[in-house]
Protein backbone atom coordinates (compact mmCIF):
# COMPACT_ATOMS: atom_id res chain seq x y z
CA UNK A 1 0.00 0.00 0.00
CA UNK A 2 0.83 3.35 -1.00
CA UNK A 3 1.24 5.90 1.74
CA UNK A 4 0.67 9.75 1.56
CA UNK A 5 3.64 12.00 2.15
CA UNK A 6 6.38 8.73 2.59
CA UNK A 7 8.98 8.01 -0.47
CA UNK A 8 8.06 5.50 -2.63
CA UNK A 9 10.44 2.23 -1.99
CA UNK A 10 11.27 -0.25 -4.66
CA UNK A 11 14.07 -2.94 -4.94
CA UNK A 12 16.06 -0.71 -6.18
CA UNK A 13 16.14 1.27 -2.90
CA UNK A 14 16.43 -1.92 -0.93
CA UNK A 15 16.58 -0.64 2.66
CA UNK A 16 13.43 1.66 2.20
CA UNK A 17 11.86 -1.41 0.61
CA UNK A 18 12.64 -3.05 3.78
CA UNK A 19 11.38 -0.28 5.70
CA UNK A 20 7.95 -0.13 3.60
CA UNK A 21 7.69 -3.74 4.50
CA UNK A 22 7.11 -3.69 8.24
CA UNK A 23 4.32 -1.47 7.62
CA UNK A 24 2.50 -3.91 5.53
CA UNK A 25 3.57 -6.17 8.73
CA UNK A 26 2.22 -4.41 11.03
CA UNK A 27 -1.23 -3.79 8.97
CA UNK A 28 -1.61 -7.81 9.08
CA UNK A 29 -0.86 -7.81 12.88
CA UNK A 30 -3.06 -5.40 13.01
CA UNK A 31 -5.82 -7.13 11.10
CA UNK A 32 -4.93 -10.54 13.26
CA UNK A 33 -6.30 -8.46 16.36
CA UNK A 34 -8.98 -6.52 14.90
CA UNK A 35 -10.53 -10.05 13.19
CA UNK A 36 -10.81 -11.01 17.23
CA UNK A 37 -13.79 -9.38 17.92
CA UNK A 38 -15.88 -10.58 14.98
CA UNK A 39 -15.01 -14.53 15.22
CA UNK A 40 -18.13 -15.11 16.84
CA UNK A 41 -20.38 -12.93 15.14
CA UNK A 42 -19.29 -13.22 11.53
CA UNK A 43 -16.73 -16.16 12.15
CA UNK A 44 -16.56 -16.09 8.16
CA UNK A 45 -15.31 -12.64 6.94
CA UNK A 46 -12.92 -12.58 10.01
CA UNK A 47 -11.51 -15.51 8.78
CA UNK A 48 -11.31 -14.04 5.33
CA UNK A 49 -9.18 -11.54 6.75
CA UNK A 50 -6.85 -13.32 8.52
CA UNK A 51 -6.29 -15.68 5.83
CA UNK A 52 -5.45 -12.83 3.80
CA UNK A 53 -3.00 -11.84 6.07
CA UNK A 54 -1.47 -15.04 6.79
CA UNK A 55 -0.80 -15.43 2.67
CA UNK A 56 1.18 -12.24 3.14
CA UNK A 57 3.31 -13.39 5.75
CA UNK A 58 3.84 -16.90 3.95
CA UNK A 59 5.15 -14.73 1.29
CA UNK A 60 6.49 -11.06 1.86
CA UNK A 61 7.16 -11.75 5.13
CA UNK A 62 9.37 -14.93 4.02
CA UNK A 63 10.62 -13.05 1.66
CA UNK A 64 11.91 -9.80 4.31
CA UNK A 65 12.97 -11.96 6.78
CA UNK A 66 15.55 -13.94 3.99
CA UNK A 67 16.25 -10.32 2.58
CA UNK A 68 17.92 -9.10 6.25
CA UNK A 69 19.25 -12.47 7.40
CA UNK A 70 21.06 -13.77 4.11
CA UNK A 71 21.80 -9.94 1.87
CA UNK A 72 21.59 -7.47 4.63
CA UNK A 73 22.81 -8.70 7.98
CA UNK A 74 26.22 -10.66 6.39
CA UNK A 75 27.20 -7.66 4.95
CA UNK A 76 27.34 -5.55 8.00
CA UNK A 77 28.52 -8.11 10.25
CA UNK A 78 32.27 -7.20 9.14
CA UNK A 79 31.84 -3.46 9.87
CA UNK A 80 29.97 -4.08 13.21
CA UNK A 81 31.18 -3.48 16.62
CA UNK A 82 30.65 -5.92 19.23
CA UNK A 83 27.68 -4.40 20.59
CA UNK A 84 26.54 -3.74 17.12
CA UNK A 85 26.92 -7.35 16.26
CA UNK A 86 24.98 -8.82 19.51
CA UNK A 87 22.44 -6.37 18.43
CA UNK A 88 21.67 -8.03 15.12
CA UNK A 89 22.41 -11.56 17.00
CA UNK A 90 19.60 -10.76 19.10
CA UNK A 91 16.92 -9.55 15.93
CA UNK A 92 17.86 -13.11 14.31
CA UNK A 93 16.76 -14.64 17.63
CA UNK A 94 14.11 -12.51 17.36
CA UNK A 95 13.10 -13.88 14.03
CA UNK A 96 13.04 -17.03 15.33
CA UNK A 97 10.77 -16.33 18.23
CA UNK A 98 8.42 -14.46 15.91
CA UNK A 99 8.23 -17.81 13.63
CA UNK A 100 7.48 -20.25 16.80
CA UNK A 101 4.57 -17.71 17.87
CA UNK A 102 3.81 -17.60 14.36
CA UNK A 103 3.42 -21.14 13.50
CA UNK A 104 1.06 -21.45 16.79
CA UNK A 105 -0.93 -19.03 15.51
CA UNK A 106 -1.55 -20.85 13.14
CA UNK A 107 -2.74 -23.74 14.78
CA UNK A 108 -4.97 -21.94 16.37
CA UNK A 109 -6.23 -20.55 13.11
CA UNK A 110 -7.02 -24.04 11.73
CA UNK A 111 -8.73 -24.37 14.64
CA UNK A 112 -10.63 -21.17 14.69
CA UNK A 113 -12.30 -22.98 11.26
CA UNK A 114 -13.37 -25.79 12.66
CA UNK A 115 -17.00 -26.38 13.84
CA UNK A 116 -16.81 -25.22 17.50
CA UNK A 117 -15.71 -22.20 17.81
CA UNK A 118 -15.21 -21.13 21.59
CA UNK A 119 -14.34 -18.57 23.39
CA UNK A 120 -11.64 -19.59 25.18
CA UNK A 121 -10.51 -20.27 21.92
CA UNK A 122 -11.02 -17.05 20.73
CA UNK A 123 -9.07 -15.48 23.88
CA UNK A 124 -6.37 -18.22 23.18
CA UNK A 125 -6.29 -16.93 19.58
CA UNK A 126 -6.25 -12.96 20.32
CA UNK A 127 -3.76 -13.96 23.31
CA UNK A 128 -1.51 -15.50 20.62
CA UNK A 129 -1.50 -12.78 18.33
CA UNK A 130 -0.87 -9.88 20.81
CA UNK A 131 1.99 -12.01 21.72
CA UNK A 132 3.21 -11.34 17.86
CA UNK A 133 2.04 -7.83 17.63
CA UNK A 134 3.97 -7.46 20.87
CA UNK A 135 7.29 -8.61 19.57
CA UNK A 136 7.27 -7.54 15.94
CA UNK A 137 6.36 -4.18 17.03
CA UNK A 138 8.91 -3.91 19.18
CA UNK A 139 11.54 -5.53 16.68
CA UNK A 140 10.45 -3.53 14.01
CA UNK A 141 11.00 -0.19 16.16
CA UNK A 142 14.10 -0.88 16.75
CA UNK A 143 15.07 -2.11 13.25
CA UNK A 144 13.62 1.31 11.28
CA UNK A 145 16.14 3.19 14.12
CA UNK A 146 19.15 0.87 14.17
CA UNK A 147 19.56 -1.14 11.82
CA UNK A 148 18.12 0.80 9.13
CA UNK A 149 20.57 3.62 10.09
CA UNK A 150 23.53 1.26 10.09
CA UNK A 151 22.73 0.20 7.44
CA UNK A 152 22.74 3.26 5.11
CA UNK A 153 25.83 4.26 7.39
CA UNK A 154 28.23 1.47 6.71
CA UNK A 155 26.88 -0.22 3.32
CA UNK A 156 28.82 1.69 0.36
CA UNK A 157 26.79 1.92 -3.03
CA UNK A 158 27.98 -1.22 -4.89
CA UNK A 159 26.43 -3.86 -1.85
CA UNK A 160 23.38 -1.83 -1.95
CA UNK A 161 23.06 -2.72 -5.61
CA UNK A 162 23.61 -6.04 -4.87
CA UNK A 163 21.38 -6.57 -2.18
CA UNK A 164 18.80 -5.30 -4.82
CA UNK A 165 20.09 -8.11 -7.60
CA UNK A 166 19.53 -11.01 -4.57
CA UNK A 167 16.11 -9.22 -3.39
CA UNK A 168 14.95 -9.16 -7.51
CA UNK A 169 16.57 -12.88 -7.42
CA UNK A 170 14.20 -14.29 -4.26
CA UNK A 171 11.37 -12.21 -6.38
CA UNK A 172 11.59 -14.28 -9.28
CA UNK A 173 11.72 -17.80 -7.73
Amino acid sequence: MIQIGAPASTLDTPIEHLSACHRRIEQRLDTFIRAAAHLETDRERALAAIEHSIRFLDTSGVLHTEDEERSLFPRLRPRLSPEELTYVDSLESQHDEAEAIYARLKELIARLAGPAVTPELVHEYLRCAESLQSLYGAHIRSEDEILTRLAKTLLAPGEIAEITGEMRERRSR
